[in-house]
């Protein structure tokens, strides 16, 4: 099972995957971090403001790639009759069941959308 499929790529999607892989683990541990620091009243309010800003708008952007992603495979099953596999899938694909195709997991993805609002936002208050 994994998150991100990198074998059999070119270098350019490899390069995506990895940069995708980079921002889910930075979204990740900075999620942890902050946290932790909630927990022990650490966080000061410019902080708290900066992760639920990028929380507000990784939210927003997820569902409009979710509900653009849910109608292209509705019309595209309407023309032709038969499923679309796109890049973002949820569910981890397990290779011995035969799914060894080119994706991205939704969670993986959530994740480096989250920590790109994250940056953007930490950025914009230059912290």
């Amino acid at each position: 099972m994994s998150f991100f499929r990198i074998t059999g790529v070119n270098s350019y999607v490899f390069a995506a995957l990895m940069l995708f892989a980079f921002l889910s683990m930075y979204a990740l541990c900075s999620s942890l971090y902050f946290l932790i620091r909630e927990i022990f009243k650490k966080n000061d309010e410019l902080v708290r403001r900066i992760v639920f800003d990028s929380m507000a708008m990784s939210f927003g952007l997820i569902l409009i790639l979710h509900f653009a992603q849910m109608i292209i495979r509705a019309v595209y099953f309407e023309k032709t009759g038969q499923d679309i596999n796109l890049v973002v899938t949820p569910g981890l694909a397990i290779g011995q069941l035969g799914e060894n195709i080119l994706h991205l997991e939704s969670f993986g993805v959530d994740l480096g959308i989250f920590a790109l609002c994250l940056f953007a936002n930490r950025l914009r208050y230059r912290i």
